[in-house]
């Protein structure tokens, strides 16, 4: 067992100094070999908004939105803030219902995956959004609009009641 130990030792110190003498070897060897190389030569990048315009929102920032809206478990006087002009309590009372319909359905847990942000108007942004999730037959496709509200994006109200209905929709 003594042996076996000290070789096992012996092994250990060698493989700890060839890695040194390795480094040590590139640190002081000619590196011109081991240079970075781009892989991607140029990405395109979203051009920065117009003056006076407010950055567009990400798609993470959309999703969480749509995520929070579309929450069955959370009451509509809560999500007030995230539609613009609110919600009105029959519409809320209805979207709740049918929200937590869809979700004793299966409905959920969904997905939004959004693309092709754009501005429209001078503190506005439409978005494509793909909702797939466990009962839907395929993705559901929808335009929708949102508002910058000082510095905080919110669906537009039709917007926000077209993605309620897409999101508890029962097949």
């Amino acid at each position: 067992m003594t042996v076996k130990l000290l070789a096992t030792g012996v092994a250990a110190v060698a493989t700890i100094g060839a890695a040194a003498a390795g480094v040590t070897s590139l640190a002081s060897g000619d590196t011109s070999a081991l240079q970075v190389r781009p892989v991607v030569l140029s990405a395109p990048l979203d051009p920065p908004p117009a003056p006076g315009q407010p950055a567009l929102p990400s798609p993470q920032t959309l999703t969480d939105l749509a995520n929070r809206v579309t929450d069955p478990g959370v009451s509509y006087e809560t999500k007030f803030g995230l539609v613009e002009n609110g919600i009105s309590a029959e519409e809320g009372h209805v979207a709740d219902h049918d929200l937590r319909k869809a979700y004793r359905n299966g409905n959920f847990p969904e997905q939004f995956a959004f693309s092709n942000i754009a501005p429209i108007g001078p503190n506005g942004a439409s978005a494509d959004v793909s909702i797939t999730g466990p009962k839907f037959a395929g993705p559901v496709e929808k335009k929708l609009a949102f508002v910058d509200q000082g510095g905080t994006w919110v669906l537009q109200h039709e917007a926000a009641i077209a993605l309620i209905q897409a999101a508890s929709a029962v097949n």
